[in-house]
């Protein structure tokens, strides 16, 4: 189902995930139900909300003559999701986003149009980062 798949790895109902070839889950990891994603790469202990969006690509649009339904979609990136990383339910990640850090958190609604810092608690639209987590934070 996915060209490369970790142990106790939890997919949820209704999630989409392409042909899976381009998909690679490491162990103790999960994609939340009605999730759509493609070409990702995704750690160990990912803990994934539902209904993520994760758009590899955008539209071309440049040619002000020909229809942008017509111009076809931009290069098609790979997103890298370390270790874990909590991205909370409804996120969009727009096709600007290369990675996301080890340890980070993304706040449920939150729009990423850039990549995510090591142990960065990201939020809103466009998404932020609101603090980093650290040894003294108990929550």
């Amino acid at each position: 189902m996915f060209k490369s798949c970790g142990q106790k790895v939890i997919v949820g109902r209704g999630a989409s995930i392409g042909s899976g070839a381009t998909i690679e889950i490491g162990s103790h990891s999960g994609i939340g139900r009605n999730c759509y994603l493609n070409n990702v790469v995704m750690g160990s202990y990912v803990m994934m909300g539902q209904d993520v969006l994760i758009f590899p690509s955008n539209h071309n649009f440049s040619d002000l003559v020909k229809p942008m339904s017509k111009q076809g979609a931009g290069e098609i990136r790979i997103l890298h999701i370390e270790d874990d990383v909590w991205i909370g339910s409804r996120v969009i990640i727009l096709a600007s986003v290369n990675k996301i850090g080890k340890g980070a958190i993304v706040a449920a609604g939150s729009v990423l149009t850039k990549d995510v810092p090591e142990y960065a608690i990201v939020g809103g639209n466009p998404a932020k980062v609101i603090k980093y987590r650290n040894q003294s934070n108990t929550e």
